[in-house]
């Protein structure tokens, strides 16, 4: 199974759309689409949806959503281009809310377009602008890439899934440990034998508990859709920026 790493870290490239879904006049029909276009995630502020449904199946509870790159009511005739159409979270979304894509000189950046790691940084669990980098600075304004309730997401899967990767690593090396010594004294000491059997179930649920809780955290969520409306098949599979972040954990 791949999780999420403690942190995502802004992609070296634009995301490319691989899907080319039927036309649709209602947008919400992308969906199944942009999930998989997008990782799952907000390009925006990097928040996954699991950062939202904490592991649960979360489609239809409005963590989500689809952001019309040029707004619907300045543009009412690409409103339901798939192009037009971006996943992002509902923060990002209600924070922009109208906002041209031109204002006072600056524009916002395209997660299409535009490598987020050439304008942001990870610094500690916020989404630094470059400096002296305007439309970085307006993106970051707009879209309000630092509200406290992404922030605390971010921090929050951080300290999780660090936790749990070093708990469940440690583990791994205790229970191989005692199994060796159990095996030495399987002839030796039959009491002695018996003591680290009851430690190893121990440490194996203890180990089993941290992997349920990196589960939740995993890249691809479990009510990812495996049909979408594009007319040929597609691959379902993350972008290649996030899966490259992606962690491979053996349960």
């Amino acid at each position: 199974m791949k999780i999420l790493s403690p942190q995502t870290f802004p992609p070296q490239v634009p995301t490319r759309r691989r899907h080319r879904p039927r036309p649709a006049t209602d947008w919400a029909r992308y969906r199944s689409c942009l999930r998989w276009d997008f990782g799952f995630t907000c390009p925006f502020c990097l928040l996954h949806e699991a950062d939202f449904y904490g592991g649960q199946p979360g489609e239809g509870l409005g963590g989500t959503t689809i952001e019309h790159w040029s707004p619907r009511s300045m543009d009412p005739e690409h409103r339901g281009d798939y192009e037009n159409c971006l996943y992002a979270c509902r923060f990002c979304n209600r924070s922009r809310s109208v906002t041209p894509i031109l204002k006072d000189g600056a524009r916002l950046l395209d997660p299409t377009a535009d490598a987020w790691a050439d304008h942001f940084a990870a610094a500690g669990d916020l989404l630094a602008p470059a400096a002296e980098d305007a439309d970085a600075t307006f993106t970051h304004r707009t879209y309000e890439l630092d509200d406290p309730r992404k922030v605390v997401r971010r921090r929050a899967r951080r300290e999780l899934v660090s936790d749990r990767l070093a708990l469940f690593r440690f583990l791994g090396g205790e229970i191989e440990t005692l199994l060796n010594l159990a095996a030495v004294l399987r002839t030796r000491n039959v009491e002695a034998f018996g003591e680290a059997l009851r430690e190893i179930r121990q440490l194996w649920r203890e180990a089993r508990r941290a992997l349920e809780d990196l589960a939740r955290f995993s890249a691809i969520p479990s009510d990812a859709p495996g049909t979408c409306r594009c007319p040929s098949p597609v691959r379902f599979q993350l972008p290649p920026a996030l899966e490259a972040q992606a962690l491979e954990i053996d349960f």
